[in-house]
């Protein structure tokens, strides 16, 4: 079992994991060549290099898949499953952004800073109409949290006949831009793919309007270009991003610097217990692997 970049407590983690020996190669050239022998692959990345002889399974450490050729591992009989479902901690991290902004809680910090003592009326949450782009565990868990505010919410996904949760409001991807018209924020916490890259495009940010776009999910389901010309302008009111079209966030893009930007480092989906949970996930996969289980999170 191979796991090529680390996050705090995962390597522990893992190293519990029955019947499994785990490889920690410190770069691409090691991992290239430790697949060659093992059979398994723990990754948050993918480079083509890894598609070795021995692999038979690749487990994400994300939701998302996009960084992956899932054509590609398919045809090589390589299973594939993400981590859906272990970063519901990024619904919290969501509302904290959004109530960041309509609190003003950033400029507060900024004064505080200064010892400047400046009380002023700041917006709520209670009483608006929000919509969360993306009705799987995260943006339900937005919802779910949201719905004991007061929030009137409708939700946007791609199969919205196939929605399973208690959302009254749901609506099809084609009537994005539509559903912003009637909101004050927009929550993106979709996958990226290729029907996503830029769903949250100029025309959907002008629906919005004066409100507060906070994206959960990736940099590219938004317009980045787009965004950043409205909140520069004044077009749209604040933004509270987590991740970027391009990551670090390059040291010279504005969206450091803009009053109206809070910005977190792609940190949404991390919490001190997801190191079990993704290890839980893990072994019950490594059984399915032996014909033991039944695959969970199986994309491929």
């Amino acid at each position: 079992m191979l796991h090529p970049l680390g996050l705090p407590g995962l390597k522990e983690a893992l190293s519990g994991i029955e019947r499994a020996e785990l490889v920690c190669p410190p770069d691409d050239d090691g991992v290239a060549l430790a697949l060659c022998t093992a059979p398994v692959l723990v990754t948050r990345r993918w480079n083509p290099r890894y598609l070795q002889p021995a692999l038979r399974f690749v487990q994400a450490l994300s939701s998302s898949y996009d960084q992956f050729d899932v054509a590609e591992l398919g045809n090589s009989g390589v299973v594939l499953a993400n981590a859906s479902g272990l970063h519901e901690v990024a619904s919290e991290h969501a509302i904290a952004l959004l109530l960041n902004l309509t609190r003003e809680i950033k400029h507060s910090l900024t004064e505080a800073r200064e010892r400047r003592w400046n009380p002023r009326t700041a917006g709520e949450i209670s009483g608006m109409t929000i919509v969360i782009l993306g009705l799987g565990p995260i943006g339900q868990g937005i919802a779910r949290r949201l719905e004991l505010w007061g929030v009137r919410i409708i939700g946007v996904t791609r199969t919205p006949d196939d929605h399973a949760g208690h959302l009254g409001d749901v609506r099809p991807l084609s009537q994005l831009a539509e559903a912003c018209l009637e909101a004050s924020a927009l929550v993106v916490a979709i996958p990226l793919s290729t029907v996503t890259r830029h769903i949250v495009s100029a025309e959907v940010l002008d629906a919005l309007g004066c409100g507060y776009v906070v994206n959960v999910a990736r940099g590219s389901v938004v317009d980045q270009a787009a965004l950043v010309e409205r909140l520069v302008n004044g077009r749209l009111r604040g933004a509270g991003l987590d991740v970027f079209e391009h990551e670090p966030l390059p040291v010279d893009s504005p969206l450091w610097y803009l009053p109206n930007v809070v910005a977190t480092p792609h940190m949404a989906g991390m919490a001190p217990s997801y190191p079990e949970r993704l290890a839980k996930l893990l072994a019950h996969n490594l059984r399915a692997l032996d014909g033991e289980a039944r695959w969970r999170n199986r994309v491929v």
